[in-house]
């Protein structure tokens, strides 16, 4: 019997590996598809992973760039839809899988040619391919009429002059064209789909991000807080670290000052060094920085007693379901989809957008109670085996593969 053949389409393979299609592939791989991989940049040594190539690539790309951010367009001038039409994994596959295209290397004038003849599917990461520019709204529903007299031009993905209205409609015409059908991964990023004009005639499933739940587990975590040195005795906090302004960075820099002075805590940061700079002498603070290997993640969390994820934006947040896989409390904001992802309050604690008076109780609430920090870790791990094993994600999109090849597709939610 022929394997079918599956493409991956995004924008780098190693980084963000979970997300844009890398360790999917690797998966179908195993499951006995015909899987490749094709990225706008390789950084891996997967054989069957290759890179979009063509003439003067990365000073072409770089200047097109520019010259986007000076008309304040996105993702419409860059040549590689071309490469991949006459790309021969991509004549050969049976099903294209794209992944986040709007990272400045990929034109959106390309999807209505590429997918007119070849069943195709693309995972919403975020909302952009639903505004006029950002990626997340946040409080602003002008993406639902059309965008224009944008309130934020500066936010992610910026703008110089407000040209939300064209680019809105450019977007609705193009994905008018394309045949496609979209996956997402929470409740939260289907309901923005569903009520989008650009974006509601499609077929949708609901697919959440799965994680290796062998790797994220409850395991030693006095041998893991003594291997990153953390002072014992401490409450281990951890966070992302990052001046994203999604990530409620202010917010926990508020909760923190306003915790009782005689709490001995440690704060484990990943990905940016320096940012809790301030709070040295006062409190023992770990930046272990930008890390790519799974494992290490794994190891701070079970070194950590509370994960601390305030995000004002969230589109899943997998960070959350990873400590929640390893048994660890997990606080998050409300009006984002991290409650209903996290099953807030069984597997995490949610409070008021914002609020970060609401934000500090609960984390001296966590920090005063040791029992209640593991009755909720131990839900959470729960409710990880149940919803989040990496297997049956993958088993969910062969099934959605399978459907469309035969032509069986509903579109209703999963």
């Amino acid at each position: 019997m022929t394997k079918v053949k599956t493409l991956q389409i995004g924008n780098v393979d190693v980084t963000g590996s979970r997300f844009n299609g890398q360790e999917l592939h690797s998966a179908l791989r195993l499951q006995g598809f015909d899987s490749h991989h094709l990225v706008w940049k390789k950084l891996g040594n997967d054989e069957e992973t290759t890179e979009i190539d063509y003439p003067f690539k990365t000073p072409l790309n770089n200047a097109l760039k520019n010259l986007e951010s000076e008309f304040s367009i996105q993702s419409i001038l860059h040549p590689a839809p071309l490469s991949i039409a006459v790309n021969q994994h991509f004549k050969a596959a049976d099903l294209v899988h794209y992944h986040l295209l709007h990272t400045g290397w990929f034109s959106l004038l390309g999807l209505p040619f590429l997918t007119r003849n070849k069943p195709s599917i693309m995972t919403l990461h975020d909302p952009w391919s639903l505004t006029g520019h950002c990626s997340y709204p946040r409080n602003c529903d002008r993406w639902m009429t059309g965008c224009g007299n944008c309130p934020d031009l500066d936010v992610i993905q910026s703008m110089k002059k407000d040209n939300t209205h064209g680019m809105w409609q450019t977007k609705r015409d193009i994905f008018a064209k394309s045949n496609l059908e979209i996956v997402v991964a929470s409740r939260w990023m289907l309901d923005k789909v569903q009520a989008s004009p650009i974006f509601s005639h499609f077929k949708h499933h609901l697919i959440p991000f799965g994680i290796d739940l062998d790797k994220f587990r409850p395991g030693d975590s006095q041998a893991a807080r003594k291997k990153l040195g953390i002072y014992p005795g401490n409450t281990v906090i951890c966070l992302r670290a990052t001046v994203s302004p999604f990530k409620g960075l202010p917010y926990i820099f508020e909760a923190l000052e306003k915790l009782p002075s005689s709490a001995p805590l440690t704060i484990l940061t990943v990905e940016d060094k320096q940012l809790f700079k301030d709070y040295l002498g006062k409190h023992q603070l770990i930046d272990l920085g930008w890390l790519e290997d799974s494992n290490l993640i794994a190891e701070a969390y079970r070194a950590a007693d509370i994960f601390l994820m305030p995000s004002t934006a969230e589109a899943f947040g997998v960070m959350a379901i990873e400590a929640m896989a390893s048994g660890k409390p997990t606080i998050v904001f409300e009006g984002t989809s991290l409650p209903e992802v996290t099953f807030a309050p069984r597997g995490a604690i949610a409070v008021p957008m914002g609020d970060s008076e609401a934000l500090a109780k609960a984390l001296s609430r966590l920090i005063e109670n040791e029992e209640m920090r593991h009755a909720i870790g131990r839900e959470a791990r729960q409710l990880a085996e149940q919803q989040y094993d990496w297997k049956t994600h993958v088993k969910r999109i062969i099934e959605l593969y399978e459907k469309i090849l035969a032509g069986q597709t509903a579109g209703a939610a999963r």
